[in-house]
């Protein structure tokens, strides 16, 4: 038990027997557990066109830059920093404890949403059984460190969907615990001068606190923007301590829900967000295979035989459809099939 929580950090699945004996650690339930999200995991919507964080590297996923804030706040080298999409967090990674201002601390790095191997449903279940199986063992989060890259100008559907799922997560209650912490300081700008970085970073900050619906819901509740300036194991290291100064510990509203209420996870409030995003995509889905249902028929009554290719069409349509179906379905999961599904890996 100790032995896992003073080794190198690992990945362990929802409710595996490696987290479960770490959670019910004496040595964790009196150490500040810190949870470590993001704007994207893997990001299949805007990772592949993001560029490195430097210019010796050729290319930094998102997740990469939440491993390398753990490291830096750590101390440690524990964190895969390279390594394309398949080797980004799929499950929860805990780091070892270590010792920041008198106390022990654990990060615990957490999935994202819209990830190419995982779905959204599956991501949710997977942060949701953590946070319970916490919740049930007596560890109350001392806060949430929400990463977010200051170079993102353009706020996507996806960014501010993932951003509306997090507040439910979260909560209004928890929400004073939240640091939203901006990073990539040193890539704003043309010439890297501090007067042009710091001008443009003010605007950015300036927007999200503003912007309603976006990151201002979450200050109007009490988050707080910090700045990751420049990028080093001090500045880490001062935010978490900061974070720590201010904690009040406070039972999120996702693990309200699972354990408290027994609530399945679409009766969530993070999970009824997805489920928005789900019936949206199947009415998309339906109108799309209704229209070409039309052009099939305008085809055949100009004389037009030649329908495979809308057939096709429409066997793709459908395939997309039954995989919203089937995850809808495992919104159904009540923390009992969660805490199953994690021992089983089914």
């Amino acid at each position: 038990m100790d032995n896992f929580l003073n080794a190198p950090l690992k990945a362990v699945s929802a409710l595996s027997q490696d987290m479960k004996k770490a959670l019910d650690s004496a040595k964790l339930k009196n150490a500040a557990m810190i949870a470590v999200m993001g704007a994207t995991g893997s990001g299949k919507s805007t990772v592949g066109s993001y560029q490195g964080v430097s210019s010796n590297s050729s290319r930094t996923y998102p997740c990469r830059l939440f491993s390398k804030f753990i490291n830096m706040a750590s101390g440690t080298a524990e964190m895969v920093t390279s390594g394309g999409l398949e080797s980004c967090t799929q499950t929860i990674q805990m780091s070892s404890l270590f010792q920041l201002g008198g106390r022990n601390v654990v990060l615990v790095d957490t999935p994202g949403f819209d990830d190419t191997n995982k779905s959204d449903a599956d991501t949710l279940a997977v942060i949701g059984g953590h946070l319970a199986e916490a919740y049930k063992n007596g560890i109350t989060l001392a806060g949430v460190l929400y990463l977010h890259r200051i170079t993102d100008v353009r706020v996507t559907g996806v960014t501010a969907r993932n951003l509306r799922v997090f507040n439910e997560i979260v909560g209004g209650k928890a929400m004073k615990n939240v640091f939203i912490v901006t990073t990539m300081w040193e890539n704003l700008g043309s010439s890297g001068s501090n007067e042009e970085i710091e001008r443009i970073g003010s605007q950015r900050e300036k927007e999200l606190e503003s912007r309603k619906g976006f990151m201002g819901d979450a200050i109007s509740k009490g988050a707080k923007i910090v700045r990751h300036r420049y990028n080093t194991k001090q500045s880490a290291q001062k935010i978490v301590l900061d974070l720590l100064a201010i904690s009040d510990p406070t039972v999120l509203q996702l693990q309200k829900e699972l354990v408290d209420d027994g609530k399945t996870l679409n009766q969530t409030g993070a999970g009824g967000e997805l489920n928005k995003e789900m019936d949206k995509k199947l009415k998309e889905y339906q109108q799309e295979i209704e229209a070409i249902k039309a052009d099939m028929r305008a085809r055949e009554a100009a004389g037009n035989k030649q329908m495979d290719d809308l057939r096709r069409e429409i066997e793709e349509a459908n395939r997309a459809r039954a995989r919203i179906e089937q995850e809808k379905q495992r919104m159904q999961a009540d923390y009992s099939e969660i805490k199953r599904r994690g021992q089983t890996g089914k």
